[in-house]
């Protein structure tokens, strides 16, 4: 969930998302270049919206999805929030229809591998590799913990370990705020 990620942290990402919104970054800026060399009579505070809009877009939709493995959890972070499953939560990782994690919560697709076919990239401390689905699932799995064999009845008291998700609201709000204004500016333009 931090922009640096710890020592032992492994980072899953889709490169080819990656190198799009690196691509848009720089029609954003030519497109901003070009908005003041055209703009005529129009006021020069439209001129930046339009690229700041496809630039924060390009942020959120293709550059910040991604899978961290921590030594505590598995943090899937995609477009409309951020998920942290305990490793004794992930019940497995399904790769039919794509990436998709297993839990005792329904199963949640993930936003870097929306096909079974997807590239992707595994961003380990030592270096990073190619991958595939399921070669990103199998690195996902081998973290799994194995359930411990149980001799009799439960504990009697049981602490359940979290899984927590946390809505990126702010950006989500911002691509809507951005993306009406950015119409609105480029009407003007």
């Amino acid at each position: 969930m931090s922009a640096s990620p710890g020592p032992d942290t492994t980072r899953i990402v889709a490169p080819g998302m990656r190198t799009l919104a690196v691509a848009l970054w720089v029609v954003a800026v030519v497109l901003l270049v070009l908005g003041f060399v055209v703009r005529g009579q129009t006021s020069a505070w439209l001129v930046p919206v339009p690229s700041a809009c496809i630039a924060f877009v390009a942020w959120a939709v293709l550059w910040r999805p991604r899978l961290e493995l921590t030594h505590d959890a598995l943090v899937v972070v995609d477009v409309r929030r951020t998920s942290s499953y305990a490793w004794p939560r992930v019940a497995g990782v399904r790769t039919k229809y794509g990436l998709e994690v297993q839990s005792t919560e329904p199963d949640r697709r993930t936003w870097i591998a929306p096909r079974p076919t997807a590239r992707l990239r595994i961003d380990r401390p030592g270096g990073s590799v190619p991958a595939t689905v399921d070669t990103a699932a199998a690195e996902v799995l081998a973290r799994v913990p194995v359930a411990a064999a149980q001799d009799g009845p439960p504990p009697a008291t049981v602490a359940a370990l979290p899984i927590v998700h946390r809505v990126h609201g702010w950006s989500i709000l911002a691509m809507i705020i951005l993306g009406i204004a950015a119409s609105m500016a480029a009407a003007r333009l």
